[in-house]
């Protein structure tokens, strides 16, 4: 089946077809509005290791959200690609894909396609304080484990 790199994605067209695994999977939650679910998100990443924002808006979700596996690799067929935009993206990519009714999913098997597992947009630890206070994209970072301790209250905002 024919398809398209995520870098070639662009608003002119929906009937794109991309090639991906879906990295990460999880619900959207309004939490002021009684925990009511918004959206299913989810972070896909083609053979070129570029990751782009995927929504499922909550009237689709049933129809998605058990065909759809976290690790698993997909043929996805006709959605909508827009301009990112808001705060709290998850990736820095310049569009993000929503899905349609129409939009076709086929899982494909492991081993046939290159895909990484995992996608991530590490930045340098001096670049974390130009962040600070910026709430458009969301940062990826890695910690390292010193201690194992008891559970400690160290306040609430």
């Amino acid at each position: 089946m024919a398809y398209s790199l995520l870098t070639h994605l662009n608003s002119t067209r929906d009937d794109w077809t991309v090639r991906v695994r879906v990295c990460r999977k999880w619900d959207s939650i309004n939490f002021k509005r009684n925990r009511e679910l918004m959206s299913t998100d989810m972070i896909l990443i083609d053979e070129e290791e570029t990751l782009i924002h995927a929504t499922i808006n909550k009237n689709l979700v049933n129809k998605y959200k058990n065909l759809l596996s976290e690790g698993s690799v997909y043929f996805i067929k006709n959605f909508k690609v827009s301009e990112a935009s808001g705060v709290y993206r998850p990736v820095t990519s310049n569009f993000k894909i929503s899905f349609f009714l129409t939009t076709a999913l086929q899982e494909l098997q492991e081993g046939i396609v290159n895909i990484p597992i995992n996608g991530f947009q590490f930045i340098k630890p001096d670049m974390i304080d130009s962040r600070l206070n910026n709430n458009t994209v969301l940062s990826d970072v890695v910690g390292c484990l010193t201690a194992i301790g008891d559970m400690e209250s160290v306040g609430s905002n």
